[in-house]
């Protein structure tokens, strides 16, 4: 049994507006000739029945419809809940005929993290227009790809339909995977009708067909597997896991353990790539330690080092720690069938970028610009990493270990820029002029005249403006998101990942969104002893705001970019402004003076080690090494803290990328 790993394109859509109703005998299915195949998908939730009993098997389906349909069959759907804030990038739709507040906006969101479909060219998805056999073909061929069902292409008969020529080139691959399963057929003429619609008794037919390959049954529950070929095949049948993990290991030929044609453990290298949202737990348990602030979430494509596996749980390494994941929630890539992985590569000007890999589209995007490239960087060569400061090149050899300022810098800190500054960028680097976003064209950049306000903010609450300015820009896509027009929410606020737009909190301006921010990430994330608190800076999911703020793996990365590029475009005021230092142990005490002692002179402790302090300056007293740093405690200016003695080092200059 052959299976060619193949990964694809990112976009969701759903039904559930129609209100699900039990079956009956009286209802306009008993009799029908596929009664039993529709009642299947009934039980299942798949199909629902509509307001006045019916179930109308012969009804034409829209593309929303059958998209919840493919969500709801593949068993597909979001199940992010925990995400108190989330990435407006990772969230907020980006079809222009998709309200957030619609019945269908969130099952549409849920396709474009799971890849399963595309919209239109002008950003439009037009969710009521009539599916088309051709554009059902993708829909669960992607889908089926989603869930790890893979198929040799090389096995598969080129398309022999009489209208073959008039199956859109995007269509072809996948209609010829599934007419090659036997999940979609042509019709008597032999021809394949690509524009033609399909009835609600069809659409069944077609998920069952698709669910008996996605879900067999097996004699066996587990396989031992080799890789030839770029395929997986099967070398052994075991009853349990640890017969085919013990078989594996032991194995001249065979390198996986598979389930359902899903790799659940890997002998050798690979990745362990998210298929939806997921708790990275600290312990095999799969239990939350609610004693610990360490706490992350990631949701799908994030990739992770795969460290080993049973079949309950994936050993995972997420910027540099390591935890666990439960098995169903991640897809298992051995390095031999990688088709793609994320990398950072230098420009020719010396700036990093980070190309990341989408493994359903196998396609590459970016953000842009995030930062100075590392000086041990050579132009047009890959570098790998996975927390964005420790490099190594193609072959797993360290390059070097290089910080983004930005993305270290202790946001108790002030930026150089004034509120005309900000305002300036605003105008001038707006980058919707006469582009239609979310449903609107743009003649004026939104933002402009908050500048005020996040420089105030930044005096009062010791917030630093161009973090909450570059937060704002991330979140809201530059004030032009729903969000931020119907709700001045500039930054996410409550707009949980299950239900966005709905979630998220109302504010009577921008100025109250901003100060609601800047209250929230003081006492939550920027406090030492705060709910959330892994140090007060945007970091990622292994120390930071980003280990509990957003669900996406890169969200302190993104904002830190937006700082880079509004800082170059401003004419570098803030970058390296000030010296970095890191902790190097935990619960390290900052003090009111150089050299105090006793308990009554400790300001505060911070409880981990790796968090960034902001040096002001040094002193020596008895031989010891005393810095003097910006106080992590808002309540005070300055604070001091031992840094290197006869009893070792306890915070070191952190190397930056210059």
């Amino acid at each position: 049994m052959k299976k060619t790993v193949i990964f694809i394109l990112a976009m969701l859509l759903v039904l559930s507006s129609l209100t699900p109703l039990q079956t009956s005998a009286a209802d306009d299915l008993t009799g029908y000739l596929y009664e039993k195949e529709m009642r299947e998908l009934i039980e299942l939730g798949v199909l629902n029945g509509y307001p006045d009993g019916t179930y109308q098997p012969k009804r034409k389906v829209t593309r929303a419809e059958f998209a919840k349909m493919v969500v709801k069959s593949f068993e597909l759907e979001s199940q992010v809940q925990s995400a108190e804030f989330t990435s407006a990038a990772a969230t907020e739709m980006t079809f222009t005929d998709v309200p957030m507040d619609k019945w269908y906006a969130v099952p549409i969101l849920d396709a474009v993290k799971a890849g399963i479909v595309n919209g239109y060219p002008n950003d439009t998805f037009k969710p009521d227009a009539l599916i088309t056999r051709e554009q059902m073909a993708s829909m669960v061929a992607r889908a089926m790809k989603a869930k790890g069902i893979v198929t040799d292409l090389k096995e598969v008969p080129q398309l022999a339909f009489a209208d073959t020529a008039l199956i859109h080139n995007d269509h072809k691959e996948d209609v010829r995977i599934l007419t090659h399963l036997g999940i979609i057929k042509g019709n008597e003429n032999n021809t394949f009708a690509p524009k033609g619609e399909s009835e609600r008794w069809m659409v069944a037919l077609l998920m069952l067909r698709g669910r008996e390959i996605v879900f067999p049954p097996v004699p066996k529950e587990f396989q031992a597997s080799s890789i030839k070929d770029g395929a997986t095949v099967v070398v052994k049948e075991f009853d349990t896991f640890s017969e085919a993990q013990k078989f594996v290991a032991g194995s001249s030929t065979a390198q996986l353990v598979e389930r359902s044609s899903q790799i659940l453990y890997m002998k050798g290298e690979g990745l362990a790539v998210a298929n939806k949202f997921t708790e990275v737990f600290p312990t095999d348990t799969l239990k939350t330690d609610w004693n610990t602030k360490y706490r992350p979430y990631v949701t799908a494509n994030a990739e992770m080092k795969y460290l080993g596996a049973t079949d309950k749980y994936v050993k995972v390494e997420l910027a540099g720690k390591v935890g666990y994941v439960p098995a169903n929630t991640v897809n298992l890539l051995p390095k031999q069938l990688l088709t793609g992985q994320s990398y950072y590569q230098m420009t020719t000007n010396g700036e990093l970028i980070h190309y990341i890999y989408n493994h359903n589209t196998k396609a590459y995007a970016t953000a842009g610009v995030i930062g100075v490239a590392p000086e041990a960087f050579q132009a047009g060569a890959k570098y790998y990493s996975w927390d964005g400061a420790n490099f190594t090149d193609a072959a797993g050899k360290k390059v070097t270990e290089s910080h983004q300022y930005f993305n270290k810098l202790q946001l108790a800190t002030k930026t150089n820029y004034t509120a005309e500054e900000l305002d300036r960028y605003l105008k001038e680097a707006f980058p919707y002029y006469n582009r239609q976003v979310h449903g609107k064209v743009w003649t004026e950049s939104p933002l402009v005249g908050t500048g005020e306000f996040f420089k105030a903010i930044e005096a009062e609450y010791k917030v630093n403006a161009f973090y909450l300015l570059a937060h704002a820009l991330h979140e809201s896509q530059w004030g032009t998101s729903l969000i931020a027009q119907d709700k001045k929410n500039l930054f996410g606020l409550n707009a949980v990942d299950g239900d966005a737009y709905n979630g998220a909190k109302i504010y009577a301006s921008y100025k109250d969104s901003i100060i609601h921010a800047a209250q929230h990430v003081n006492g939550s994330y920027q406090k030492v002893t705060g709910t959330n608190y892994n140090g007060s800076f945007l970091g990622n999911k292994g120390m930071g705001m980003n280990v509990r703020y957003a669900s996406d793996h890169l969200w302190g990365e993104k904002i830190a970019g937006h700082m880079y590029r509004a800082d170059k475009f401003l004419g570098k005021k803030d970058l390296y402004a000030y010296d970095l230092g890191i902790t190097n142990t935990p619960g390290l005490n900052f003090r009111n003076a150089a050299g105090a002692t006793g308990a009554d002179t400790v300001l505060y402790k911070t409880p981990l080690a790796g968090i960034p302090v902001v040096i002001l300056g040094e002193t020596t007293v008895s031989g010891a090494k005393w810095y003097k740093v910006v106080s992590e405690d808002k309540a005070y200016t300055e604070a001091f803290a031992y840094g290197a003695g006869s009893l070792g080092t306890y915070i070191k200059q952190l190397p930056l990328a210059k």
